[in-house]
């Protein structure tokens, strides 16, 4: 055989296990986005409307939470346990860090939750337990990283099912013992279960081990670049709260939660596309035929899935949430272009991530969050509920055209200075 055709077979092969590794990981992340689905309906139909808005606010507040450490160390865990194995060096000591700062920060960010909850206009109870779902989550998110990392999207996959499978089970159950003040709790009892399956140890390689504090340089960012594209989809929920409590937040909740599964779809194969890239750093930009066929195939299906949802909204929506339905469906439709362009957004993101242009992502969402949020905050007071969903459309807009233009424009290379610090320098030490 050719060297040409050995290096084509080599890069089939790798486009195989990649296309393989997203699908086992949209499996496993489509496992917990149905779960987190039929977990709000079985809510909304035995505790009523407004108990809906309450838990869906909740569940919007603990992810954004887990946002300011947990989900960006999950993120870093994700490339560079991927760049270790690659290098064929020890991640012992990266693990150790990562693993250590991301516990006590979901454990201070759990307390620090309490008060939140209690102001949006919960129990004391619920927000102890909305204090021990920030904690589980921050546990998942992390979990889930380092593990497909670790190219593990085999084993995400099956304890993603187990652990949906079996908060569902426990939620039946406080269902039937009327215990709504409960039903966060087995959500967080699936998310545990699923760290303790899959958190991330050192590999075992022998030698020298990769370098931690560029590695933790490029976490910073992370957490800039999270809290500023994904906190603003979970704000938007928290805004319909503030702005219109009661039955009209719990509308909103019925039309947020058939919203973002479909957004996990983006999700599941950015934390794909950042391992699978992540020792390709010169060939991850849109500049490029691989990384830009991917991102204009994952548009065009996005767009066939997203556009027979909007369609199909007064069919669906009456079936999961036959109370909320009517008023549902036009907030339905109006947040599902939102989404959309949330979705899209995250394939060049996560190609950036893989260069280790973390701090391009986090500065060229930053100017998306900002609009969004002001526009929440200025449409508030007349729009009401719909402000969430304004907002979150305005800045999911100006983060998607920032970040293609940021990917296009520039060719990344290892004289990059974000390059340098995330990923050449995260060497030996």
């Amino acid at each position: 055989m050719s060297v040409k055709g050995a290096t084509a077979t080599t890069v089939e092969r790798k486009n195989g296990a990649m296309a393989s590794a997203a699908l086992l990981s949209t499996v496993g992340i489509g496992a917990q986005g149905v779960s987190r689905l039929v977990y709000t309906v079985l809510i909304g139909r035995t505790f009523g409307t407004e108990a809906l808005g309450h838990a869906s606010t909740l569940l919007s507040l603990s992810i954004f939470v887990a946002l300011l450490w947990p989900t960006a160390a999950g993120n870093t865990a994700s490339r560079f346990l991927a760049l270790a194995l690659h290098r064929r060096v020890s991640d012992a000591a990266l693990v150790r860090v990562l693993g250590r700062t991301m516990l006590a920060s979901s454990l201070l960010l759990g307390v620090a939750t309490v008060p939140v909850a209690m102001a949006l206009g919960n129990s004391p109870l619920v927000a102890v337990s909305a204090a021990g779902l920030v904690v589980g989550y921050g546990l998942y998110a992390y979990a889930r990283g380092g593990r497909l990392g670790r190219h593990g999207a085999a084993r995400v996959a099956l304890w993603d099912s187990v652990s949906a499978a079996g908060a569902l089970g426990l939620l039946i159950v406080v269902c039937l013992t009327g215990q709504g003040t409960w039903v966060l709790v087995p959500l967080t009892v699936g998310y545990l279960v699923f760290a303790v399956a899959c958190l991330p140890r050192g590999n075992r390689l022998a030698g020298p081990e990769l370098e931690v504090s560029p590695v933790l340089g490029f976490a910073r960012w992370n957490v800039v670049a999270g809290l500023t594209t994904n906190g603003l989809l979970q704000l938007a929920m928290i805004s319909a709260q503030v702005w219109a409590p009661g039955d009209a937040a719990g509308f909103f909740a019925a039309a947020f939660t058939l919203a973002t599964p479909a957004s996990m779809l983006g999700q599941a194969v950015s934390q794909i596309v950042i391992p699978a890239f992540a020792h390709r750093a010169t060939s991850s930009s849109l500049r490029h035929r691989g990384p830009l066929s991917l991102f204009l195939a994952f548009a065009g299906g996005a767009a066939l899935l997203f556009g027979a949802m909007v369609l199909l909204a007064p069919w669906y929506l009456p079936l999961f949430y036959p109370t909320e339905g009517d008023a549902a469906v036009p907030l339905l439709r109006f947040l599902m272009l939102g989404v959309y362009v949330f979705t899209v957004a995250l394939i060049p993101a996560a190609l950036m991530l893989a260069a280790g242009r973390s701090r391009e992502v986090a500065l060229s969402s930053v100017a998306g969050f900002v609009a969004g949020v002001t526009v929440m905050v200025a449409s508030g007071p007349t729009a009401g509920v719909s402000s969430g969903s304004i907002g979150f459309l305005v800045g999911s807009t100006v983060n998607l055209v920032v970040v293609v233009l940021l990917s296009v424009g520039r060719r990344p290379s290892a004289s990059s200075p974000d390059v340098d610090q995330s990923s050449e320098r995260a060497t030996l030490q």
